[in-house]
């Protein structure tokens, strides 16, 4: 799979950059860089992307769209700002996750069920897909590798279903129950699925059939956002804790065995939920604050540039410092010219500009 590589002068930029960058974790795997994306958060941590690469939210029933360069800054530091809130009619306001299909359209996570809306055209109503479940918090959903979407649902939110747009079918039963709330699922390129077993602290793979392969107790950690490493032989899954920290856990051939774990990154005690896997290959994951819930700080939420941390929430962008993809995003295979936007078009906004639950 052709994969993205950034020439050495944008790299050499972003060296220099970096240091300028995010301080949201104060420890960071020498491979990779930091930035603040965006922030003050506003509405829930699901997120999604257009086709041309603009990173989008929800708050509610409207779409919240952001600008591919930095232009605001709060706190010292530069970030992303909204440029354009889409209220889509008919679109449920309970619920977070997100996903694009690759029919092109955003399938939503709702406590009713799932609903989807074409981001091609914000002003057509949103659908709701009948036969499919909600219940719970309308939080994880994913594209699996065969195309068909996968979501949490069910009054536990612990069940696992599956949608398929081709046919506008949803599975007759879950494909799998866990024994606690699930809250993000990821698909993986290798046909398999990983949850966040979030009440019980486990990461969780099952197959794209729902049949169980591993189910690892990460301890302390409590998992909620999730990706995947890069490439179908990749079996590394990384987390976005509650605690603040970013795990990565590498299994054996298959997702078997115990996997080795790894600390990719430790800070200042903010509370780490959904997270998503852009178009230019990086992980982007919410941090916020909410109390001290599964070892997060109390009034933690964001620490800012300026060396200030606030309750405030924020998505923190973590890319492989080399430029190459590490974290995989399945709906494309060579990222547009556009995704860049999380690198160089943020080195621009720096050299410009020198002078944001569940």
């Amino acid at each position: 799979m052709k994969r993205l590589v950034v020439n050495s002068a944008i790299l050499a930029v972003l060296l220099v950059a970096s240091s300028a960058y995010a301080v949201q974790f104060s420890f960071l795997d020498s491979s990779y860089v930091q930035e603040i994306y965006t922030g003050p958060f506003v509405g829930g941590p699901g997120m999604a992307w257009t086709a041309s690469g603009n990173f989008l939210t929800r708050n509610g029933s409207s779409i919240l769209e952001y600008s591919p360069t930095q232009n605001n800054i709060h706190q010292g530091t530069n970030f992303h700002d909204v440029i354009a809130t889409h209220t889509i009619s008919g679109l449920n306001s309970g619920g977070y996750g997100m996903v694009k299909g690759t029919d092109g359209l955003i399938y939503v996570n709702t406590g009713s069920g799932l609903q989807r809306f074409d981001p091609n055209s914000w002003a057509s109503p949103a659908t709701t897909l009948a036969g499919t479940t909600g219940g719970g918090g309308g939080y994880g959903i994913t594209l699996l590798s065969n195309g068909k979407i996968a979501y949490v649902a069910g009054s536990g939110t612990n069940e696992v279903w599956v949608y398929d747009p081709s046919t506008n079918t949803n599975s007759a039963t879950p494909i799998y129950t866990a024994a606690g709330l699930i809250d993000d699922i990821e698909g993986g390129q290798s046909g398999v699925i990983a949850l966040a077993g979030q009440t019980l602290s486990q990461l969780i793979v099952i197959s794209n059939s729902g049949s169980p392969i591993n189910i690892f107790n990460t301890g302390v950690h409590y998992p909620d956002g999730i990706a995947f490493g890069d490439g179908v032989t990749n079996t590394s899954i990384f987390t976005n804790n509650n605690d603040g920290t970013i795990t990565k856990y590498t299994y054996g051939p298959g997702y078997t065995g115990t996997p080795t774990t790894t600390l990719i990154a430790s800070g200042y005690g903010a509370y780490g939920d959904l997270a998503a896997v852009g178009p230019d290959c990086a992980f982007y994951v919410y941090q916020g604050e909410n109390g001290n819930t599964h070892g997060s700080i109390a009034g933690v939420g964001t620490h800012w540039d300026n060396n200030v941390a606030t309750p405030e929430g924020s998505v923190i962008r973590i890319a492989l410092k080399s430029g190459v993809c590490g974290f995989n995003y399945q709906l494309e295979t060579t990222p547009e010219p556009g995704s860049l936007f999380g690198i160089s078009a943020g080195l621009v906004g720096l050299v410009g500009l020198i002078r944001r639950k569940k």
